[in-house]
């Protein structure tokens, strides 16, 4: 029994269960060849010769030739590597923030996002779960799924812009039979397909919605579902490049052993004609008198150049149509680009990637939000979620020298905040550094704090003085009255070096004229002697 008429007859489904599943498995089965052949052509898989697409490129003798092309790939990849995101925040709340990150870790959501984007950019779409997760079986509590549109579908509301019931397909292993999941806004349905019967399992949910969101690129109001990467125009190209290599072989043979002739020899010169084509030297009879001098001559071979010219127009037409510059193709110009020109050439790709990043941050956070209701099993999903942001890394390239001097101008005029890890993104560092450097930031500032929170040391009533006036009271003494603050401050320079000489204070503040200055009796650390020598000091 097939899946899909299994579950159009799985028990326990009221009508509109039922007239939902029969929507969402007809649209599934309505665009899974167009489906299978895009992956076809991304993985490098899709023959010309089985689709009968090679028409006059080559003779029957070669036929058999096959050669792939990674174009598709390409278009796909290329543009996968600009999505990078960073995380998930709430301005303002870093406790949800580190909620955030402890989900994005159980699910490892920077893979997870990866291919989950790398199938949305093959088929145009594709489609992520949320549910709770088996923690005795090591799951984690929420549980975020991405599903290609090849085991996925949706039926999508225009009117409020979410999904109105969703279905997955679970393949069959050897744990687990066939399984149908449909996902409803009170229920997730697992209907299970076994031989000829199959069965439904209703688990509640308390999302208040369908635990499914679509991740779309480039919709637009004709095609809700999004445009794919790998699209017409880019499978007729690839078709075209793979017959132009193709052609490219043949004329690879031709060009290796090309054509020769002769002229005035008899036929049994050449018994074997391929050895007598590799053979170093050419012996021939002598002719006969009347018989005309052998000649012997050679075609000249094909180039391929010709193919080479074609190939490159082509690529130019997929550049074109992808946004992927010349050479990310494999056509090396002859000159290198400058920094400049390599930018200008990148910049409608990186429009398709800021793009892209704008459409698909927003699903993300709502399925982040879903996940955050599911793993702490709140009724009501957190308000402050609706703040919630995607950030991503810089879809350009600019270079580190540069992004590091934008950053610091931005640091300066007081925009960012030194120690912020929205700065240390922007530098470029990654999350494990960011939490490295935000942490050492926060120890830094707390030994400040601490600092600040210890009393002054205790100074004599005559620094005090000298500290609050400019202008000093008169100390008796060799020197007479001192009035300048600057000849008082070299006064106790002089002080200070010849008591670090060794000299006794009161000796040394007599002979600078200030017999008058009270000492504490405090010994800085450098000049207290060892005990043995300090014992021997005091008995003198």
């Amino acid at each position: 029994m097939e899946l899909t008429t299994a579950a159009a007859i799985a028990p326990g489904l009221d009508a509109k269960e039922t007239r939902a599943l029969k929507a969402l498995v007809n649209q599934l089965t309505a665009h899974q060849r167009s489906n299978d052949l895009r992956s076809l052509y991304y993985t490098g898989k899709q023959s010309l010769a089985a689709a009968g697409k090679l028409g006059m490129a080559m003779p029957p003798q070669l036929k058999k030739l096959e050669t792939v092309l990674g174009w598709p790939a390409k278009a796909v990849t290329t543009l996968e590597h600009r999505l990078n995101p960073l995380g998930f925040t709430v301005p303002g709340d870093e406790d949800l923030d580190q909620q955030l990150a402890e989900i994005g870790i159980d699910n490892a959501m920077t893979e997870h996002m990866s291919m989950t984007h790398t199938a949305a950019l093959i088929h145009g779409t594709a489609f992520i779960t949320v549910s709770a997760g088996d923690e005795m079986a090591g799951e984690p509590p929420a549980l975020i799924a991405g599903r290609s549109a090849r085991e996925a579908t949706a039926l999508y509301s225009r009117r409020n812009r979410q999904i109105s019931a969703g279905l997955t397909v679970n393949s069959a292993t050897i744990d687990a039979p066939n399984q149908i999941v449909m996902w409803t806004s009170e229920y997730v349905l697992e209907i299970t397909v076994e031989k000829h019967r199959a069965w439904v399992t209703r688990k509640p949910h308390a999302l208040g919605r369908v635990p499914m969101e679509r991740l779309a690129f480039r919709p637009h109001l004709e095609q809700t579902f999004g445009v794919p990467r790998v699209n017409d125009s880019v499978m007729q190209l690839t078709d075209a490049a793979v017959r132009t290599m193709i052609r490219m072989e043949g004329t690879a043979e031709f060009f290796s052993f090309p054509q020769r002739y002769a002229i005035g020899v008899e036929g049994d010169d050449f018994l074997d004609t391929f050895k007598t084509y590799l053979n170093r030297f050419l012996a021939l009879g002598v002719p006969d008198d009347d018989a005309p001098m052998p000649q012997l001559g050679q075609f000249s071979a094909s180039s391929p150049e010709p193919h080479i010219a074609q190939l490159r127009a082509l690529a130019g037409m997929f550049s074109g149509e992808t946004s992927i510059p010349m050479n990310y193709l494999g056509i090396v110009q002859d000159n290198p680009a400058s920094a400049d020109a390599i930018r200008a050439t990148e910049a409608d790709l990186v429009g398709v990637a800021e793009r892209a990043q704008t459409g698909f941050g927003p699903t993300w956070s709502r399925v982040m939000a879903m996940a955050h209701q599911v793993a702490n099993n709140d009724e009501e999903p957190d308000e402050r979620l609706k703040l919630m942001l995607c950030q991503w890394r810089d879809a350009a390239t600019p270079t580190k020298a540069a992004q590091a001097q934008s950053v610091m101008a931005l640091v300066s005029q007081g925009v960012l905040p030194p120690n912020s890890a929205v700065t240390y993104r922007l530098l470029g560092y990654d999350e494990a550094t960011v939490a490295q450097l935000v942490a050492d930031a926060r120890t830094a500032a707390g030994r400040q704090a601490l600092a600040a929170l210890r009393p002054p040391e205790r100074a004599t009533p005559e620094v005090d003085a000298l500290v609050a006036t400019d202008t000093h009271p008169p100390i008796s003494g060799g020197g007479g009255a001192l009035t300048d603050a600057g000849e008082m401050a070299k006064k106790f320079d002089a002080l200070g070096k010849a008591i670090r000489s060794g000299v006794a204070p009161d000796s040394a503040a007599r002979s600078l004229g200030l017999d008058g200055i009270n000492f504490t009796g405090a010994v800085p650390v450098s000049l207290r002697l060892p005990k043995d020598e300090s014992a021997e000091v005091e008995e003198k």
